[in-house]
């Protein structure tokens, strides 16, 4: 594996950690995790790179190795999270972004707002808003919400790292065992009950549900100007929502500017995890 190396600084008042791979003077490429997921599962993407990179990879508030926020979460306070980010990893060029699920949903806002701090972009299975994601009205939504914020869950409890790596592994069967052993390694963290259990806030389990309809998505994607690759697993829960109502998608996707759509047919959600030589190679094709 290629060796990473973290650092820790203060983005709008909560210390975030940040796991850095490669040369620091090689073009920068920062990779932005999904919800539950932290920086160092993009271990295998970046093993599988083969151009020099300087990688930066966060951890999101409330996930990892970064400090839990007091006040909740909700998309649109990543959205700020990630411009003070920005702010202090690159405040005068554009970057280079791969972002995946809520990283990449959380960049679709961004860079639509800041279409000027984006060089090329690969969104990983970010598609929000998912046809029906969320099950019941919206008023439904938003009171379970509440009362999940009220009285949150610890998440599941795992015996130690073994048992981790063998549920993950049941949730994704494309996901080899040495690759579970790994994630389940950087995933765990080991409670005052002797327990392991996913490191995140248990608050941050449940995001904020409101969030931009897809009208309003569109008319962010229609003002990002740079080149997107947008990557789907052919068999994810997101191909499988839109298999319903594909002119969506496509309508979806028209609207960017300069954007191009691939499937890696065998994937599902996790394409870092399962698939990581098929996806670096997209993204070097597509960045070079």
């Amino acid at each position: 594996m290629k060796p990473s190396r973290s650092e820790f600084v203060e983005i709008n008042g909560l210390r975030l950690h940040i796991r850095r791979w490669g040369d620091p003077d090689a073009p920068l490429l920062l990779m932005l995790h999904g919800w539950m997921d932290m920086s160092a599962t993009f271990q295998f993407l970046v093993d599988a790179l083969q151009d020099q990179w300087n990688i930066v990879a966060p951890d999101w508030s409330g996930f990892g190795q970064s400090q839990w926020s007091t006040s909740g979460y909700s998309m649109l306070q990543y959205v700020v999270e990630l411009d003070a980010l920005l702010d202090h990893l690159s405040p005068h060029d554009p970057v280079n972004v791969v972002a995946h699920s809520m990283g990449a949903n959380v960049s679709n806002i961004y860079f639509g707002a800041r279409p000027q701090r984006l060089k090329h972009y690969v969104n990983i299975e970010g598609y929000a808003p998912v046809p029906g994601f969320f099950e019941g009205t919206l008023g439904n939504v938003v009171g379970r919400w509440l009362g999940q914020l009220r009285k949150p869950s610890q998440g599941h409890p795992y015996r130690d790292q073994d048992h981790l790596a063998q549920r993950l592994q049941q949730s994704n069967r494309n996901l080899p065992a040495e690759r579970a052993e790994y994630l389940a390694s950087q995933l765990g963290v080991l409670g005052a009950d002797g327990l392991l259990r996913i490191a995140a806030d248990p608050k941050a389990r449940f995001v904020s549900p409101i969030s931009l309809h897809t009208e309003q998505i569109m008319e962010l994607w229609r003002d990002i100007k740079a080149p997107v690759l947008c990557v789907r697993g052919g068999r994810s829960f997101v191909s499988h929502a839109f298999e319903s109502c594909p002119q969506d998608l496509q309508v979806r996707l028209a609207a960017l500017p300069n954007g191009n759509e691939l499937v890696i047919p065998e994937g599902t959600h996790n394409l870092h995890h399962e698939v990581p030589e098929k996806l670096a190679e997209l993204i070097e094709t597509f960045l070079r």
